[in-house]
């Protein structure tokens, strides 16, 4: 992926799924040390305000899992006021895994927009965050790029994280705008589209987490759990007093406004990590354009110009100079560099692939299906309180929240093979459970088999795509999990929606039935998985 030999913009763009325990800026560093074999400089991404970037990339995470997590709880408000059957009402899963999967495709384009900046050789960056579509010059030489004062449009990887997570975080704002108005079921359908089209950005902090902390990816996973936990507790409470559940998203907004404000704080591009982004596409510009300085200028001027004014053309997709797409740098091993989609065929052609997405499509289902319908199915059979059902749904989120901080903790210490068989003990345990709220006809009973349900799922779903890196080789990892990731989606759309056909349709009484048997899909899907690294010794 080297640009053309006219170019002289520089752009780039950052995974469009989140790899748990990867860093980007290792394949920035790999790329870079490919293209400079002869180099000894090696670029260290400069680590500023970690402690405070970790807080607020949790409670943005907080905030996600605060609005997704208390849709079960509300679920019969939706159906009574708004006149809607458990099949309508199921489409808003529908709607958030389709604003996901809109996000997740829009994200790598967005992204290396909001990173575009102006770099010129006789100046340090600014340390404002404006992207270089809003920059102007009143010097008209300048912008022809002379010897001393050339420019390039280049690709800032601080910008595009800072933009990409106000633009998120201010936008996810708006999902509890328009449910709070309480304008009608198109517009709260639009909202769960808004709102996941958000997250899919949010999301991206997944990258950087790991490449600042090695626990803090299950911090990261719990702290949306612990805001699935906390507001059905809030939001059941407000309703319990007679106050409109819309009043819950209103008051919901303070929380939006603390996490942009603590985004603008703590994502702040710092001078020290402008500058390692400009050194880095400097360098890599005038090795891949060796040769080239003296006619750069003059060849400029025939080019395309940028949406800055400025002569430096806008680069293709694949002439890349600035901080690389992982999915990139992993084609580049696989594939000759102008054949990158030979990296999707061979991930496609691995059957652990295959396995281990269609285990997280039924374990995301299982997991929507049961946040979403058990308020619904304690209140229809077992003839729950209302005003305390909702606190079940809190119970689920808050015993994934603590197993998952649990394994995101220890997770790294266990090995392949203790690592599948207490996914296997949880999946049988979580089976157990299901069976007991078809059996056992008790409010209490079934909330505390809800609760356990939650804590045994927490560890599935990260363990379930650390085996998958564990199993495939390294040159297909992004590939694969963005194959997981969107087999995850669907399930988690798919399954509610069938949930909710069949509540309409038949009766509240068959939602244990769909989660008992996706347990046991789950479980023998898994028995099937390896219990140790092909090729390696035993753990």
């Amino acid at each position: 992926m080297h640009p053309s030999k006219n170019s002289t913009d520089v752009d780039g763009c950052p995974p469009t799924t989140p790899t748990p325990g990867a860093s980007e800026w290792e394949a920035v560093i790999e790329k870079s040390q490919e293209v400079q074999m002869s180099s000894t400089k090696t670029y260290q991404r400069p680590l500023q305000r970690t402690k405070t970037r970790l807080a607020s990339a949790f409670f943005a995470y907080f905030v996600v899992g605060w609005a997704d997590g208390v849709t079960g709880t509300l679920l019969p408000h939706f159906k009574s006021d708004l006149h809607l059957s458990f099949l309508l009402s199921s489409l808003f899963w529908v709607a958030s895994a389709t604003g996901y999967l809109l996000g997740t495709v829009a994200v790598e384009y967005v992204t290396r927009l909001l990173g575009r900046t102006r770099l010129e050789t006789h100046r340090p960056p600014s340390t404002s965050p404006l992207p270089a579509w809003f920059s102007r010059t009143s010097d008209p030489e300048s912008c022809h790029g002379t010897s001393q004062q050339m420019h390039i449009i280049g690709f800032s990887r601080s910008r595009s994280r800072f933009y990409t997570l106000l633009c998120a975080t201010s936008l996810h704002a708006v999902f509890f705008v328009i449910m709070g108005s309480k304008s009608g079921y198109p517009s709260m359908m639009i909202a769960y589209v808004i709102s996941s089209f958000a997250r899919s950005f949010i999301t991206g902090d997944n990258v950087y987490v790991p490449s600042v902390s090695k626990r803090g990816l299950g911090f990261f996973y719990g702290s949306t759990s612990a805001g699935g936990f906390a507001a059905p507790l809030v939001c059941q409470s407000i309703v319990a007093t007679g106050i409109r559940w819309a009043n819950f998203y209103y008051g919901s907004l303070v929380l939006s406004a603390i996490n942009t404000t603590f985004i603008v704080y703590a994502f702040w591009p710092t001078l020290e990590e402008l500058q390692s982004d400009a050194e880095l596409a400097w360098d890599l510009y005038k090795t891949e354009n060796s040769g080239l300085s003296d006619t750069a200028s003059t060849e400029a001027a025939d080019q395309q110009p940028s949406p800055t004014s400025s002569t430096a053309p806008v680069l293709g997709k694949s002439n890349v100079l600035g901080p690389r797409s992982e999915f990139l740098s992993s084609s580049l091993k696989v594939s000759n560099p102008n054949h990158p989609h030979l990296a999707y065929k061979a991930a496609l052609g691995q059957l652990q692939t295959w396995a281990s997405a269609l285990f997280a499509l039924l374990y995301t289902g299982s997991e929507s299906v049961t946040q979403g319908f058990i308020v619904v199915y304690l209140l229809n059979v077992r003839s729950a309180n209302p005003s305390t059902v909702g606190y079940v749904t809190s119970g689920f989120w808050g015993g994934m929240a603590l197993s998952r901080i649990v394994w995101g903790y220890f997770g790294n210490i266990i090995s392949f093979r203790h690592r599948k068989w207490i996914v296997q003990s949880c999946i049988f345990i979580a089976f157990t459970m299901h069976l007991l709220i078809l059996l056992v006809p008790s409010f209490v009973g079934n909330a505390v088999c809800t609760a356990i349900i939650g804590t045994v799922y927490g560890p599935i779903f990260p363990a379930n795509i650390a085996s998958t890196r564990d199993l495939l080789p390294a040159e297909v990892h992004l590939v694969s999990l963005a194959i997981v990731a969107a087999c995850a989606s669907f399930g988690a759309a798919l399954f509610p929606f069938i949930a909710g056909l069949l509540t309409t349709t038949v009766s509240a009484r068959t939602f244990p039935y769909i989660t008992i048997a996706q347990c046991v899909a789950m479980f023998f899907i898994w028995l099937f998985f390896p219990s140790r690294i092909p090729g390696a010794g035993r753990h």
